[in-house]
Order: structure tokens, then C-alpha cells, then sequence
């Protein structure tokens, strides 16, 4: 799960225009192709709670040492809170990550240093093939047991 994690930050980095006119142009793009749905506002609530707790399972998992649950649990995390603030400021949410992250951007809810994500791509590949690797053993291992 962890080189998922790794592989959708790599995916999203490249795909996260700089200039102004690009940011309108995929924003619009997002929304053409029909990647936010429209919510009450008031629904942000629900969201955003769920960004809490998962943040809450994190603290505990991280003095668990249960490192595979750390990075899942932020990530989803990370991706509740965007749409709880997409939903309050806009009454809409996505459950495409690009699309959501560009439309705080197109609607200046975000600063740029969220947006720029470079904290994002702070794991390495080391940490991202350690745990590809142990993904791979077990995947093999289920997939020998369960065709036995």
C-alpha cells in the first residue's frame, strides 16, 4: 500500500499545472468531464469527521508502529479534508484526487505551498520499493495458498 501511496503522489505531481490559464483549463476539464458531484453544504460535516478520525486511527498506528496503517489512513486522510473544504466553500466534492486538489487550487482555498505538494514527495524510493517488495511476497504467498 505503501507504493501505491508513492505511485498516486508521482501520478499527481507532474499532472499539477503551475501557471494560472493551465489550472482554469483542467479545472474546466475536470468539470466537462463530470468529476464533481454536487452535494449540499452542509454535508462537509461528515467529511471532514471522517478526515478527524482517520487522522485519530494515524497517532495510534504510529505508536503501534503499524507503519502500512500510518500512510494509508493519512493519505485517506489528506483526501477527506480536501473534499469536506471543497464541500463548505463550494458545495461540491470529487472523488478524482487531481481534480479536487486543482479545484482548491482554482478557487484559491488552498495556499501554495499545499499545492506545490512538495512535502508530498518527501518518501523515498527506498522506502516506496521496501515496501512494493513485501506487497509482492505476500500477494505471491496469498496467491500460491489460495490455488493450492
Amino acid at each position: 500500500m505503501y507504493f501505491f501511496v508513492c505511485m498516486v503522489i508521482e501520478e499527481i505531481v507532474p499532472q499539477l499545472p503551475k501557471k494560472l490559464e493551465k489550472i482554469k483549463k483542467s479545472y474546466k476539464n475536470c468539470s466537462n468531464l463530470g468529476k464533481f458531484t454536487t452535494v449540499n453544504q452542509e454535508e462537509f460535516s461528515a467529511h471532514l469527521e471522517k478526515a478527524k478520525s482517520d487522522l485519530a486511527n494515524v497517532e495510534s498506528d504510529f505508536r503501534k508502529q503499524s507503519w502500512d496503517r500510518v500512510i494509508i489512513k493519512s493519505y485517506y486522510s489528506t483526501h477527506h479534508a480536501i473534499n469536506a473544504l471543497l464541500i463548505r466553500k463550494n458545495g461540491f466534492y470529487s472523488k478524482d484526487h487531481i481534480c479536487a486538489i486543482l479545484a482548491l487550487k482554482f478557487f484559491e482555498i488552498i495556499p501554495q505551498e499545499i499545492y506545490d505538494v512538495r512535502k508530498w514527495k518527501q518518501l523515498s524510493k527506498k522506502d516506496a520499493e521496501s515496501i512494493y517488495l513485501l506487497a509482492k511476497e505476500i500477494v505471491a504467498f496469498a496467491e500460491r495458498e489460495c490455488y493450492k
